[in-house]
């Protein structure tokens, strides 16, 4: 038996791509406590069972400022510089009250959600904003086509062949003129 290894490196690109075009687009979940999460640019979610407000710190690495709003309280601002020089972070201080908090972080690069609390948190995070996923999914598709046309072109096109192999019954034109009294 031989091997095409043109068209098997098509297909493990096409499988690859796939892959990283899911991971890329679903949440992630983190549950527990003093709990250190990266997030991007989508929505955070952090479900807090307890009775009692957890205090958490986003904290982002770089020279520019990020801004975070919320949809359920009246969080929204903008991050503070700390430190000087090309060494320094931006942090941002909020208080996670009982129940649901929804948070997103915009213009931020590296930042990450600190809860260094003893109580139990479950955190989703969205790591890409609303237009992001659109942008994975046509680079990811065009990979895929080119993969696949590469692919059939490694193995001669055999499925147009298969295609053609089988025949289309046509009238012939005694069926026709008969038919058309």
């Amino acid at each position: 038996m031989k091997i095409n290894w043109k068209a098997l490196l098509a297909f493990v690109v096409s499988v690859v791509v796939i892959a990283w075009a899911v991971s890329s687009l679903l949440p992630r979940s983190y549950t527990g406590a003093h709990l250190t999460i990266g997030v991007g640019s989508g929505p955070v979610r952090v479900t807090n069972l307890s009775a009692e407000s957890v205090p958490a710190q986003l904290v982002g690495a770089g020279t520019s400022s990020f801004r975070v709003s919320s949809t359920t309280s009246e969080t929204s601002n903008v991050s503070t510089r700390q430190g000087s020089g090309r060494i320094s972070t931006h942090l941002f201080e909020l208080v996670l009250p009982s129940g649901v908090s929804e948070f997103a972080v915009a213009r931020g690069a590296n930042v990450n959600l600190i809860l260094n609390s003893d109580t139990n948190l479950a955190v989703t995070v969205q790591p890409l904003g609303q237009n992001e996923p659109r942008g994975i999914l046509v680079a990811a598709g065009v990979v895929i086509l080119v993969a696949l046309f590469y692919l059939s072109s490694a193995t001669g096109h055999r499925w147009i062949g298969i295609l053609r192999s089988k025949r289309i019954p046509v009238p012939s034109l005694k069926q026709i003129a008969e038919g058309t009294d």
